[in-house]
């Protein structure tokens, strides 16, 4: 993550997409994999995640810089305030499509279901020998 006086990197290069697509990826399935190990509520990850993203942060001010301070963190929050808001603009302007993959997904995952179910109920009929 770039320290607070380096400049965000520009996600339009292709590569730098492409890594942190990967990199979403992995920590999305990491994170998928702890919610499921600890029974941890889909809805409790928001708050969760938002909190280390919010002191990852700070972290990083506070390390990056030479002198750190109360006025400087702010000035960083601010900032992040200001990254989180444009996001959720996007995702706001890119709902539709969100919505109908989840909708796709949860039905392919239903006739998934519903398929491996059929397989077992016919398994079960076929008399053992």
């Amino acid at each position: 993550m770039p320290g607070p006086e380096e400049e965000q990197p520009d996600l339009g290069d292709s590569e730098l997409e492409d890594e942190y697509e990967r990199m979403r990826d992995l920590l999305h399935a990491q994170i998928s994999d702890f919610a499921d190990e600890h029974q941890v509520p889909v809805g409790a990850l928001s708050p969760l995640l938002l909190d280390l993203a919010v002191t990852t942060r700070m972290t990083d001010y506070a390390i990056s810089v030479e002198k750190p301070s109360t006025s400087g963190l702010k000035l960083e929050l601010d900032r992040m305030h200001r990254d989180v808001d444009d996001l959720v603009r996007q995702c706001k302007r890119r709902a539709d499509d969100f919505i109908a993959r989840v909708k796709d997904e949860l039905r392919a995952a239903d006739a998934e279901t519903e398929a491996e179910g059929g397989a077992q109920s016919e398994q079960e009929t076929e008399p053992k020998r």
